[in-house]
């Protein structure tokens, strides 16, 4: 799957370390990194990723950046020649508040692994709403229903707010530039007690216009009755 990540080097220009704890929670891209041992090193020790899955955000982990070392994603199944694992820093953005950091394939770097964080926080992305992240490298127009907005060319995130009751709705998805052909027809189930993460990627086949989208749906419910049994705990 051929996706754009040169935002990604953009957003580390904009990173701003911070010895200060911060909860994150995490997504493996792919089957593929769903299926790594990986863990989270900082301070207060290292957290193994029992709950990674492609399709569902990991529990909260608290990481603590320690003095002169920040967190990383250490590479439990493939190590330096000094026989530690290999590990990629964990750069959040200025401004995120509640990260959540998708860990992405890199056949290039020795870790084989690309870290991304994104702002997950309710206070912007809230139940009910739909978050669209672009990974396709174009600018693309998102239609639902009689709305419609621009998704920029970027890893930015856009929201979408449907609102009203619960109900299925119609969506397209095109490019934006002339002559602007449809990409992406389907219907979505629109649910208040949802809210719905869907990274835009190009198609399998290269030589046909058309995308394909990833949802990572999370239910208010569930995340609910998961938050009272860790208080319990």
């Amino acid at each position: 799957m051929n996706i754009c990540l040169l935002p990604l080097i953009v957003s580390a220009l904009c990173v701003i370390p911070s010895l200060n704890a911060y909860p994150l929670r995490v997504l493996a891209w792919d089957d593929t990194i769903s299926a790594r041992k990986l863990a989270i090193s900082h301070s207060k020790g290292t957290d193994e990723l029992l709950d990674l899955d492609s399709f569902k955000r990991s529990k909260t982990y608290q990481v603590s950046p320690g003095e002169g070392a920040s967190a990383s994603i250490q590479c439990l199944d493939r190590k330096a020649p000094d026989g530690k694992p290999l590990d990629t820093e964990i750069k959040i953005p200025a401004g995120i508040n509640k990260p959540l950091l998708i860990i992405m394939p890199d056949v290039k770097a020795p870790s084989g692994i690309r870290l991304m964080a994104l702002e997950d926080d309710l206070a912007g992305f809230n139940w009910g709403s739909i978050r669209l992240v672009n990974a396709t490298g174009k600018k693309l127009v998102f239609k639902w229903e009689k709305s419609m907005m621009e998704v920029p060319a970027t890893w930015t995130p856009v929201d979408a707010a449907p609102g009203g009751s619960d109900r299925n709705i119609q969506v397209q998805v095109f490019l934006r530039d002339p002559p602007s052909p449809l990409l992406y027809s389907s219907v979505w189930e629109q649910r208040g007690f949802y809210r719905k993460l869907v990274f835009i990627v190009p198609g399998a086949d290269p030589r046909l216009p058309s995308i394909e989208c990833k949802f990572i749906n999370e239910d208010r419910r569930v995340a609910a009755a998961e938050e009272a049994a860790n208080k319990v705990r």
